[in-house]
């Protein structure tokens, strides 16, 4: 994840998957997870995040999801 400073109050979030990732399910796979997780996680206002998504979160469980995103939110990755 990347973070950028935009206008203040208001927060935004760009997904970036590659057709490396897979087919086109797969992509869009990827993306409606990330999208279920960020909206149960608290996001900094005015703040624009970048998430770079791979053939992992597909795949991968629900709760392992959710800790990848909390652990780069806490982490200061952003």
């Amino acid at each position: 994840m990347v973070k950028c400073s935009g206008e203040p109050g208001v927060t935004r979030v760009g997904l970036v998957i590659s057709k490396g990732t897979g087919n086109a399910v797969t992509r869009n796979r990827v993306k409606r997870r990330l999208r279920h997780c960020l909206r149960a996680v608290q996001l900094k206002p005015g703040t624009d995040y970048v998430i770079i998504g791979t053939s992992q979160v597909a795949d991968a469980p629900h709760p392992t999801l959710m800790g990848w995103i909390e652990r780069a939110l806490e982490d200061g990755n952003v």
